[in-house]
């Protein structure tokens, strides 16, 4: 009887495993395609540590997403990206010197050495909005940072 047991528990957990991993593959987080498409990584749903999105009604707001990345990804990041400092016309949107501008995510991003991103993607090249993607590493953690306004 418990070999029964134990043998529909086995084909009961790999069943579930497979649907879980069908149902990521067609219906990834929103999380993970953001960093596949403005990153151009793909990461596993897994690999995410910390996620907060302020986002309102019509996508303005903020967006912080950690994750730890695999060999092959910080691989790219140490090819890829640029090494800090952060450019400084980019580096005030990031990094602001008073609290006031509503930049409340980018506090998790640490102030250390390491290789940084930055996508603008906005459409409008008027200057009153701000639409862009910036990744930090530092050598441990990737934090990708979102704005849309």
């Amino acid at each position: 009887m418990q070999i029964i047991f134990g043998t529909l528990a086995i084909i009961l957990a790999f069943v579930c495993s497979c649907f879980s991993a069908v149902f990521n593959f067609l219906f990834p987080n929103p999380e993970v395609i953001a960093i596949r498409e403005n990153l151009d990584m793909n990461i596993k749903s897994y690999q995410i540590e910390f996620h907060e999105d302020t986002r309102g009604w019509f996508g303005d707001g903020e967006e912080m997403i950690i994750f730890r990345p695999n060999r092959k990804q910080i691989k790219k990041i140490e090819t890829e990206w640029k090494k800090t400092p952060v450019d400084p016309g980019i580096a005030p949107l990031i990094f602001p010197e008073n609290e006031y501008n509503g930049l409340e995510l980018t506090k998790y991003i640490p102030k250390t050495e390491g290789f940084w991103f930055y996508k603008n993607r906005n459409e409008f090249h008027s200057g009153y909005a701000y639409n862009f993607s910036f990744a930090f590493f530092d050598g441990e953690k990737v934090y990708y940072y979102e704005l849309d306004t």
